[in-house]
Parts: C-alpha cells; structure tokens; sequence
C-alpha cells in the first residue's frame, strides 16, 4: 500500500524502528501488540527475505498511522473507546457514539484493510472514535465465487480482535446483507444515543453511493425514528486506483445533507484478488491463529510474494 507521496518508495526490508513506548496506554497496547507479531516473522524459520520485505512495508505504514493517532489523542480530537464487548455494552459520553464503519466484500479482509482503517483513524479529517469492520453477507451476481460470508468474518475477527480493541472491531452484522440493510441493523442497535456514522468508502465505490443515496437515507431515517436514535450520517472517501471525477457525485451527498470529506491521499496497494490469484498471502496479518492456518503455505513455499512484481 503506498499513500501519495510516499507510493513510489522503494520497498525495504529494513524493518522501522519503533518507540519505546507510545504516550497513550491505548495506542502503546495495541503497538507492544502488532511489534510482537512482526518480530515473530523476523525471527521465523520459514519466512524468506521476500516475506520479511512484504510484512516490514505493511509494518512501517501501521506504525505510521500509529504514531499520529497517538498525537491525535494527546490532543484531545479522538477518544480511545471501550468496544471490546461491544455493542452488547455500549460506552456513550453524554450519550453520543462517534462511529465510522467500513462495509466490504473483505475476500479476505487483510492489511490494506487495516491500513485503511487506521489511516482513517489518524485522520486530523476524521472525527471517528472507533472503525467497525463488516464484511457484506448478501448474494452478488458480480462475485459469484465469493467465499463464504462466515469464513471472512472469521478472517477479519482473527487479525483484529484482541489487537486494535480499542480502536477497530469487527461485527457480526452482514449475514444476508447488503450495505443499506448492514447500516440499518447498525443504527437499530443505538435505541436512545446519538450516533454520529461515518460511511467509510473507496472512492471506486463512489458511483453506486451516490446513486444510492437517496433512497438509502429514506431507509435510515425512518429507522433513526423508529428506533430513537439522534442519527447524523457523514461520509468519507479513500482516494483507490483511478479516480473518478467526484464533483457530481459529490453533489448527490450535498443534497441530502451529508458532510463529505475526501482524503488526501491515494491509496494504492496489493488488493484481496492479489490473496486468491496470485498466492500472495503475505497481505494478511499473521496473528497467531492465522498463522496456524497458513504455516504450511510458508512452510512448502506454495505461494508468491506480492512485492515480487514491483521489481
């Protein structure tokens, strides 16, 4: 993944360097963390130098998003939340929820994901708390190969939780659902807060939002009334591949009232298909259970480094 200026940086096997300690206990738990799991890829027996420069560029680019959420909570403009349990409990200050969630095929959900979300967290553009992971559980005629929607909530729950708990979570909210019945489950469980969402997006996705929307926000109001919930929807859109020209698109939010704001960087990154059709499974997290589930891979070498081809 590479963000604007720096996407045309050589990838490096040289690992970064990190602190010794991060200002906010939040940040530095979750930073102690990630360190654990990249140094046990350094240390492998069984990843090769091709491996260790795949996860050193995804390491640097987290440790980069980590640090400027560390700056962004010293100064007061995000606050580590306390999600772990939820939504089952549901921690509110004054009553309001500052939410952003990112809906997606997620086949598989990996580290570009990740560094989405977290680049999105760090954001002084961004007025989130915390980023929910769903992955979208609806039959698609374009995807007909798509795995299994159990599977790939399972994968993403395997590379967050118990990791970016008080910053990312995934819910299990997308069984049988699109994006627009997924926010709607979501606003449901918010009976009596205010909720202020922020849609995260890809700026490819852009084109279907917006022809969307208007139908999408008679659906989510009426649900914001008849579940009471003081509802504010904000859009925010991920610069990805070729841009399409926003302004008319833009325009369709704008009517309806909706806040957009466009993130200044590009992202350009191994994407999942990289996952299924070219073997390049170093684009996942290497937690410990997705480890076990994929040591042999590594082990028997049945797989391609995704950086390969960037030489």
């Amino acid at each position: 993944m590479a963000l604007n200026d720096r996407e045309n940086e050589e990838i490096s096997i040289a690992r970064p360097k990190w602190p010794i300690k991060f200002a906010n206990q939040s940040v530095d738990c979750v930073g102690r963390k990630l360190k654990r799991i990249f140094d046990q890829n350094a240390s492998s027996d069984y990843f090769t130098s091709d491996e260790i420069r795949d996860y050193s560029y995804y390491e640097k680019l987290l440790l980069q998003e980590l640090e400027a959420i560390d700056r962004k909570i010293s100064k007061g403009k995000l606050k580590p939340s306390h999600i772990a349990e939820y939504p089952r409990v549901i921690h509110a200050d004054e009553g309001k929820i500052r939410a952003c969630i990112y809906i997606g095929s997620f086949d598989p959900f990996q580290l570009t994901h990740l560094t989405v979300a977290m680049r999105f967290l760090a954001s002084d553009l961004s007025s989130s708390d915390f980023v929910i992971i769903v992955p979208e559980g609806s039959p698609d005629t374009a995807k007909p190969l798509k795995t299994d929607y159990a599977f790939r909530y399972s994968i993403a729950k395997m590379q967050i939780e118990g990791i970016f708990d008080s910053f990312i979570k995934a819910l299990d909210l997308g069984m049988q659902a699109d994006t627009i019945e997924i926010i709607r489950r979501f606003i449901a469980m918010h009976s009596g807060f205010t909720l202020e969402l922020t849609h995260l997006i890809g700026s490819d996705s852009l084109p279907i939002a917006a022809s969307l929307i208007s139908q999408d926000m008679l659906i989510w109001r009426k649900e914001a009334q008849e579940s009471k919930v003081d509802y504010h929807h904000s859009l925010y859109v991920i610069q990805r591949g070729d841009v399409p020209e926003m302004h008319s698109y833009l325009e369709a939010f704008e009517k309806e009232g909706i806040q957009v704001v466009v993130d200044p960087f590009s992202v350009e990154a191994p994407s999942s298909s990289d996952f299924r059709t070219k073997q390049a499974y170093t684009i996942v997290l290497p937690t410990n259970s997705i480890r076990e589930k994929m040591e042999i891979i590594f082990r028997y070498h049945m797989h391609r480094s995704w950086s390969s081809d960037r030489h």
